[in-house]
C-alpha cells in the first residue's frame, strides 16, 4: 500500500508541474493508467485449494493452474541472474514471461526476493516460479492436493 501512496504523490507532483501543457497531461494520465494496471495485476497471495493453484492478485482475475496440469513442485534457493521478457518487476513485485539460464523461460509472480516454488507443468507449458511466504507449508498443499485426486 505504501507504494501506491509514493507513486499518486510522485504522479500530483508530475502533474502539477506538467498541467499546462497538453503533452504533459498526456504523460501523466499514461503514466498514472500504467501504474494502476501494475498494481492491479500483481500477485497478492497463492492459494492452493483441491483442484487449482491460484494466484490472487491486487485488483486483477486470479491465475488458475489446474493441479492436473501440474507435473511436480519443489523448492527453488535461486533464480539465477533472469532477463525479464516481458512482464514488471519492481515497486509492486515482480510477474511476468522471464527466461534464466538455469530454469529457461519461465512465468514468475513474486512478492519479494529470496526462496520461491518451481511448479513445472506438463504438456510442454511453461514452469510457474512463486514466493509464497510459507514455503514448506505451499509444497505440502501442492502435494497433498496431488494425493487427494489420485
Amino acid at each position: 500500500m505504501s507504494g501506491v501512496i509514493v507513486m499518486a504523490l510522485a504522479g500530483g507532483l508530475l502533474g502539477a508541474a506538467a498541467a499546462h501543457t497538453p503533452i504533459g497531461i498526456g504523460a501523466v494520465v499514461c503514466g498514472a493508467f500504467v501504474l494502476a494496471l501494475a498494481w492491479a495485476m500483481a500477485p497478492r497471495e497463492i492459494v492452493v485449494d483441491d483442484d487449482e493453484l491460484r494466484i490472487e492478485r491486487r485488483a486483477w482475475r486470479p491465475l488458475r493452474v489446474p493441479l492436473s496440469e501440474v507435473e511436480s513442485a519443489g523448492a527453488l534457493s535461486s533464480i539465477g541472474v533472469a532477463l525479464r521478457l516481458f512482464g514488471v518487476g519492481g515497486l509492486f513485485g515482480s510477474y511476468g514471461l522471464f527466461s534464466s539460464s538455469t530454469i529457461g523461460r519461465f512465468w514468475l509472480y513474486a512478492t519479494h526476493r529470496g526462496r520461491a516454488v518451481l511448479v513445472r507443468r506438463r504438456n510442454g507449458a511453461l514452469p510457474i516460479v512463486v514466493t509464497p511466504d510459507d514455503i514448506e507449508g505451499a509444497l505440502a498443499a501442492i502435494a497433498a492436493a496431488g494425493q487427494r485426486r489420485r
